[in-house]
């Protein structure tokens, strides 16, 4: 199956000082989501990541660029502000981006849901190809923060986390839908994750 056969989207965290990324995401038959790609940037031109990105986008197959989730703080609240936002800047240049609840608590519930195990394949709903390095070392080492249990350290290297939380508030989510616990095979190795579940399992992303 083709990336081009699916629905994409992406999910964006700007950055110029500190690192910005992109994640590239497919929403799967199977209603899993899976993250195919990464672009991590730094101190470059709105015009130049949205450059790279169309054609990380024209080498996936992709007839379009996909809609980018993003912080809200990319694009003006009202109409008739001056000025151009990075955010308008970003869709001159072609890349289509769109203003997501910067909420993180509630971001990372998203990401807490989508890091769940399928009951049926018994692999998460969520998925990141081993080619994006920068998330899968990131990941990892993401920690909660020391005054919000139910938040990360925003000090951490946690570009890829954010980009991924705007990825699935923005409506690139997992169909958890389409499985329900009863239709796990019993004595099955998804079954006896099931019955037994995770009591290691700590933190937001846990």
């Amino acid at each position: 199956m083709r990336v081009s056969d699916l629905r994409v989207g992406l999910g964006l965290d700007w950055g110029n000082a500190s690192p910005g990324c992109v994640v590239f995401a497919a929403a799967l038959p199977n209603g899993h989501v899976h993250v195919f790609d990464e672009y991590k940037f730094q101190r470059m031109t709105a015009k130049d990541v949205a450059a790279a990105v169309k054609e990380k986008c024209a080498d996936w197959g992709l007839s379009r660029v996909p809609s980018c989730a993003c912080d809200p703080s990319l694009l003006p609240a009202t109409t008739g502000e001056q000025g151009e936002w990075i955010g308008l800047t970003l869709m001159r240049h072609g890349l289509p981006v769109h203003r997501v609840s910067n909420d993180r608590v509630n971001g990372w519930q998203r990401v807490h849901e989508a890091l769940a195990i399928d009951p049926i394949t018994g692999t998460p709903w969520l998925t990141v190809h081993p080619r994006c390095k920068y998330g899968s070392r990131t990941i990892p080492l993401m920690v909660q923060s020391r005054n919000n249990p139910e938040d990360l350290d925003s000090d951490s290297d946690d570009h890829f986390a954010d980009s991924l939380r705007y990825l699935l508030m923005g409506g690139l989510r997992p169909d958890t839908g389409r499985r329900t616990p009863a239709e796990v095979p019993a004595y099955s190795g998804a079954w006896w994750r099931k019955m037994s579940g995770n009591r290691n399992a700590r933190g937001v992303l846990a």
